[in-house]
């Protein structure tokens, strides 16, 4: 039977999905060596239940019950629940959905990122998906950070109490076991991993350039933005180096600063090997900025007119 939980709760784009494929794709496997890896029926995570859970939804009773009795009956010593969507729900709210969670040793484990990159992903995949127009300074101000402040965000989880285990890691080659999040993530379970390099290149957002045309396909409404991007994705990949970050390094010196009194907190109680949080040594020195200049209002304006005009003769 189940004698432990990991609860796997993301941060969003921390490799989340590079860890659910590697477990959705040896499910089987695993399960043989005494890892049950819990989903909904036909899901390759618990997003489903994450999303029950934020709206409310009908469903949400019979998904609880269903894991409730998964964790109860499965014969594996050790179960793993996914989904970077669990980062911003109550634990008590799952703990009183899920009971069977509480009734063994829980270990919540979280990936960090360094917040600047965070944001960047955040607003690239929000972008990328239509279900944000603007600028990344405009989606700071509106979302407030999305939950880049981590010690607020994991502070309910330190206070959860019982046999409750917040494990927290930095999203850092170096400071990663294996130097990936799938090899990471089994290496703490104490269960062997990957044997070859793990697919991290799942999921990735587009570049800055690439997120403000489908911006502009949308404002015209030419095309759904995030049909359009998965089909440029699919026909035309972006290499790495279009991918180039948006900040410039005072914004990121900036924007860390905002973070920096819960980073420490965080670092000392939990990180105490480490001088500071993350690693910033590209943010120091006299190197080039590594921000790269979004499209003019201009270049927009006539972007959309192209686009206006494109749809108008369709």
């Amino acid at each position: 039977m189940v004698q432990e939980v990991w609860l796997h709760i993301g941060t969003p784009k921390s490799g989340t999905s590079s860890l659910q494929k590697y477990l959705v794709t040896h499910r089987e496997a695993l399960a043989q060596r005494g890892l049950a890896y819990l989903t909904p029926p036909g899901k390759t995570s618990s997003n489903d239940l994450a999303i029950a859970i934020n709206r409310n939804r009908a469903e949400l009773a019979d998904m609880a019950d269903g894991l409730n009795r998964e964790i109860a009956e499965r014969p594996e010593q050790r179960a793993l629940i996914s989904s970077e969507m669990f980062y911003g729900v109550s634990p008590d709210m799952l703990l009183a959905l899920i009971p069977e969670l509480a009734r063994r040793p829980l270990n919540v484990l979280v990936y960090l990122r360094r917040q600047d990159r965070y944001i960047e992903s955040m607003y690239l995949q929000k972008s990328k998906n239509g279900r944000f127009q603007g600028s990344i300074a405009d989606y700071i101000a509106r979302f407030e950070g999305s939950g880049s402040d981590y010690a607020a965000q994991l502070s309910p989880w330190q206070a959860a109490g019982g046999q409750v285990r917040l494990i927290p890691r930095v999203l850092e080659r170096t400071a990663l076991q294996g130097e990936d999040v799938v090899s990471d993530a089994f290496a703490l379970m104490d269960m062997p991993g990957p044997t070859g390099a793990a697919d991290n290149d799942v999921n990735v957002s587009p570049g800055l350039h690439r997120v403000q045309l489908l911006q502009a396909a949308a404002a015209a409404d030419l095309a759904n933005p995030r049909r359009l991007q998965r089909r440029l994705a699919a026909l035309y990949p972006q290499e790495a180096g279009e991918r180039t970050p948006i900040l410039s390094r005072a914004e990121r010196v900036a924007f860390l600063g905002q973070h920096a009194a819960g980073n420490e907190a965080l670092r000392a109680q939990y990180f105490p090997d480490r001088t500071a949080l993350f690693d910033t040594a590209d943010l120091r020195g006299d190197g080039p900025e590594d921000g790269i200049p979004p499209f003019t209002d201009a270049q927009l304006d006539e972007i959309r007119h192209l686009f206006a005009a494109l749809k108008s003769l369709l």
